[in-house]
């Protein structure tokens, strides 16, 4: 008896994982691809810059430096008694007050917009663990991983920099970390660094497989003016970060460029389906850059206003 109860169990263990590879319970199902045209969703058009959008209180603090730098630690304390990510940022070199105190407000307004608008039932915040703040001559922009980024803002031109790298490489987190799946099939056609990771239902393939067959191979027909960027043809999650920043920052650029491109449509309505149509920024004047050319593409979305 006791025999056949073992033997029962280890049935309905195996036709349990069974499904769950399949997918049949949906579990933690959240994000699928979709035919819904935000794209043609009407629009809150401004012609705030990126900076404003983003600091517009702040900006205060930089034509008033005495008033700040009088309480410029408190300052710091209020702000990140009221967030939940300044343990989770390092500073390695001098930095003034003013400068700490930005970085954090840019990095914790796309964290907040992410966890305020997204579908996933977990808070990005938690996702990452590691933001460090470099300052070195000579090396690249940044570095990131699925849950940590590291920046080196001796590279970056402005604060406006700034807050596209911060979007872009968040998200790569977004994509990579964020967004999961529950299927235990894996797909092996698109890897994390080599590793087969992704589960055959995630929200992720479905952007990657609008331009590409396999990781390493984009479609026969894929054109420059179907991505958002140079950088974003290099590979499926360049694009997909690359069009991520244009979707938050840049909105009535992407949407322009979009407009009369099924792919590039695709690949917001993609995007805008995470969020449910919502953006930061729609940055109206963008659109003198694609005024006389609606083919034309930016080499790196974060460079795109610098």
């Amino acid at each position: 008896m006791r025999i056949n109860q073992i033997i029962k169990f280890i049935i309905a263990t195996a036709i349990c994982y069974a499904l769950l590879a399949f997918n049949v319970f949906h579990v933690g199902e959240k994000l699928i691809p979709n035919t819904k045209e935000y794209i043609d969703m009407p629009t809150i058009q401004d012609d705030k810059d990126i900076e404003q959008r983003y600091l517009e209180e702040e900006l205060t603090i930089q034509e008033e430096t005495w008033h700040f730098a009088a309480n410029t630690q408190r300052n710091i304390d209020n702000l990140c008694a009221k967030i939940d990510i300044c343990e989770k940022i390092t500073f390695n070199g001098d930095y003034t007050d003013i400068d700490r105190y930005l970085y954090i407000k840019i990095i914790d307004k796309i964290f907040t917009f992410i966890d305020t608008n997204g579908k996933e039932n977990k808070p990005i915040k938690k996702v990452i663990n590691d933001i460090q703040m470099n300052k070195e001559y000579g090396k690249r922009r940044w570095y990131a991983t699925r849950d940590s980024i590291v920046f080196n803002v001796w590279s970056l031109k402005s604060k406006t920099e700034f807050i596209e790298l911060s979007t872009h490489e968040i998200g790569h987190i977004t994509d990579l970390w964020y967004i999961q799946w529950s299927s235990l099939k894996k797909d092996r056609d698109f890897t994390e660094f080599g590793k087969v990771v992704f589960a055959t239902n995630d929200f992720s393939l479905s952007f990657y497989k609008i331009s590409r067959d396999k990781e390493k191979i984009r479609k026969a027909e894929a054109k420059k003016k179907d991505f958002c960027s140079g950088y974003g043809m290099s590979d499926p999650f360049e694009d997909f970060a690359e069009c991520f920043n244009l979707y938050i920052n840049h909105n009535s650029f992407f949407r322009e460029i979009a407009k009369n491109n099924s792919t590039l449509r695709k690949k917001y309505n993609s995007i805008a389906s995470i969020f449910n149509g919502k953006y930061i920024s729609s940055n109206t004047q963008d659109l003198i850059l694609v005024k006389d050319n609606s083919t034309r593409r930016p080499r790196d979305t974060t460079k795109l206003t610098n």
